[in-house]
């Protein structure tokens, strides 16, 4: 885009519709090269708990001659920010689409702690002739500081699998939670996995919009709520509350191995069978080989082999105790 970048007349004419509604752009921060325009801040009174003021400030983008990406960039005096992205071919469109967006949407206080969500604004055609369609707010991510350790959510957008969600400890705060911490809130969270900078879980969900996202918004709130009341108290408190809970997730785990030791036994078990020449079972059994190279592909994570721990108590070390406020 460095080639053919913004002209003062083509300026002009992004900018007017911005203006109409009271923005005014900031021609310092903006970069005519890379088809780019910044406004300034503009704050908007918050009837929430977030503090005084909303701050807003926007970026239109023009990657190609036909589309334009706006982007809303909210902040809260805590510092917590979080966007809604809408794209088109026209900039007066985008700016309407987007004012129709309240933003106090973005923020949701749980526990004392502040979820900031980030969304993307998707215009689904009506089905039915003669009925406009509408937007769709799909959820793309969220983050939530929890005292000891930050939340970090990932929607997935355009995927039809599980959320991720990323939980990373701060810099001297003792984290090592048990892998079931989050998978005690039901068959949707799946066993956490340690990975390089924290650990990691998947979040089932529907496949697809518009039902995704209020479930995704549903089960954010559960996972925040969750953990701000966890993390409050000592480890040991965990395993108390959730006895039940805790055997059941062994449980699941272990299914989910006997099912593919089973698949694994089945196949020499075939040969002591006399099965007629055509049998579901002799034909299911010849080609389970490549179903089951399909089956590994195809899952989105594969399941944990080794044996699950008995259910203990976390040791006193697994966490620090955090009143978030």
């Amino acid at each position: 885009m460095s080639d053919n970048p913004l002209t003062h007349h083509e300026i002009l004419t992004l900018v007017e519709p911005f203006s109409r509604s009271g923005r005014q752009l900031d021609l310092a921060a903006s970069d005519r090269p890379e088809r780019r325009l910044v406004f300034k801040p503009r704050e908007y009174p918050s009837k929430t708990l977030f503090g005084p003021t909303l701050t807003e400030t926007l970026v239109l983008e023009n990657p190609r001659s036909d589309l334009y990406r706006l982007v809303r960039n909210m902040r809260i005096p805590s510092g917590e920010t979080a966007t809604l992205r809408v794209e088109g071919s026209d900039p007066a469109n985008l700016v309407e689409r987007l004012d129709r967006i309240a933003a106090q949407v973005h923020f949701q206080v749980c526990r004392g702690v502040t979820i900031a969500r980030s969304y993307r604004l998707i215009y689904n055609p009506s089905s039915v002739r003669g009925v406009p369609g509408q937007d769709n707010l799909v959820l793309r991510e969220a983050k939530a500081d929890l005292g000891n350790i930050e939340l970090t959510l990932d929607a997935g957008i355009g995927t039809r699998g599980p959320a991720e969600v990323h939980l990373t400890a701060k810099p001297e705060q003792p984290f090592a939670p048990p892998d079931d911490l989050l998978a005690v809130l039901g068959w949707s969270w799946k066993p956490l996995r340690p990975i390089k900078n924290g650990w990691r879980s998947l979040l089932r969900l529907p496949a697809s919009e518009p039902k995704r996202t209020p479930a995704l918004e549903q089960k954010l709130v559960q996972t925040v709520e969750h953990l701000a009341l966890t993390l409050a108290e000592p480890p040991a408190r965990f395993h108390r509350r959730f006895p039940v809970a805790r055997w059941v997730c062994v449980s699941r785990r272990l299914a989910g191995i006997l099912v593919v030791l089973g698949l694994l036994a089945a196949g020499p078990l075939i040969m002591f069978m006399d099965l007629a020449p055509g049998s579901i079972w002799r034909f299911l059994a010849f080609h389970s080989p490549p179903f089951l190279m399909i089956g590994f592909f195809m899952v989105k994570e594969l399941p944990l082999m080794r044996p699950p721990r008995i259910p203990s108590p976390p040791p006193e070390t697994a966490w620090v105790p955090t009143a978030v406020t």
